[in-house]
């Protein structure tokens, strides 16, 4: 099955890390599906996803495209990229995919063509709380939900890079992502200056990512909160280091921290709990679901004093919070995405 990926910037993010997560399970699971990339812009994003690709050995399983034969595909997925609609002639060719908690990358769900083969999101909480009620009618029986994973197995092994015992002097608190109005990051730094000036100070505050344009100055931000000499700051970084960070931050007995407001699954909380990194989430519908609803794991959004307090309980337990996370991240799985693939392609016919 040769399938066709459209998705509108190539960047270090979330729906790339998608993409390649497939083609390791399709490799893996031994599917005879190919998937070609075509990206409307490249955002700096293109030699990390290639970089990727060579090092595990996905060529037969993924590429970029530069220009589009449509005869050439089975199907075509959109990944929250309306333009194709007007260049794709068969539109019940088209998987729609809707995977942005950004409610202006959304619209176009409300005129969405009637002869798309189906609607997809990568969580039942999402598909719920948000696709559902703003889509068209008549696409009931045509919804399908392909849950995100993690595949361990191709950042393991013999080649994994070794952990270091300790390198740092006190515990992370990690927060992996873009940074934005809808990822909240400055709550975050309302919750650690909070830890911090009247908790104990036996923590440091771990950014890695990218601010959006106009949302804050870091510096600035990181000052004002008296917090800058406690603070490291990285920019994205390779897709198989993201791991090997985070088997860091375990072993000094660190945190993830998502402050955001939206969500479609959390695929970086995830990443940080099957690297047996125990999370503290906003208690948004996703994040419920991502963590059973386990309220030592969740945070009410708002409460940075409430927040706090939980950092220091996770702490506090963490061997046992550790195995939580781990045991809850085994649900997602990429035998389950095989499994819900599928039944989506045998659902819509090949």
């Amino acid at each position: 099955m040769k399938i066709l990926s459209v998705y509108r910037w190539a960047t270090v993010g979330g729906v790339e890390r998608v993409i390649l997560n497939r083609a390791c399970a399709f490799k893996q699971h031994g599917l005879d599906v190919r998937q070609d990339v075509f990206f409307l812009h490249d955002s700096g994003g293109l030699p990390n996803f290639r970089r990727f690709v060579r090092k595990h050995e996905l060529s037969d399983y993924v590429r970029i495209v530069d220009k589009i034969d449509q005869q050439d595909y089975d199907r075509i997925i959109s990944f929250d990229t309306p333009e194709i609609f007007e260049d794709v002639k068969e539109h019940s060719k088209l998987i729609v995919e809707c995977h942005s908690p950004y409610k202006e990358s959304r619209t176009y769900l409300k005129s969405l063509p009637q002869e798309v083969a189906c609607l997809v999101s990568p969580s039942e909480a999402f598909m719920q709380s948000v696709v559902q009620p703003e889509i068209v009618q008549g696409f009931e029986g045509r919804l399908y939900v392909l849950p995100n994973f993690h595949v361990m197995e191709f950042g393991e092994g013999e080649g994994a890079e070794p952990v270091r015992s300790k390198i740092w002097s006190k515990k992370p608190i990690c927060y992996i992502g873009r940074m934005d109005a809808m990822k909240n990051t400055k709550e975050l730094m309302e919750i650690f200056a909070k830890l911090r000036h009247e908790k104990n100070d036996e923590y440091f505050l771990m950014l890695v990512g990218d601010v959006r344009p106009h949302y804050m100055d870091i510096s600035e931000a990181l000052k004002k909160h008296h917090i800058e000499d406690r603070t490291a700051y990285l920019r994205n970084i390779p897709y198989d280091k993201v791991d090997v960070l985070l088997r860091q931050i375990r072993e000094h007995e660190g945190i993830f921290v998502s402050p955001s407001q939206g969500e479609s699954f959390g695929l970086s909380a995830l990443e940080a709990m099957v690297n047996e990194v125990p999370v503290l989430l906003t208690g948004i519908d996703c994040h419920k679901a991502l963590v059973g609803g386990d309220e030592q794991l969740l945070y009410k959004l708002g409460d940075t004093g409430g927040a706090a307090d939980k950092i220091k309980n996770i702490s506090q337990n963490y061997s046992r919070l550790s195995q939580t996370a781990a045991k809850l991240a085994a649900r997602y799985s990429s035998a389950a995405f095989i499994e819900a693939w599928e039944k989506m392609i045998n659902g819509i016919g090949h």
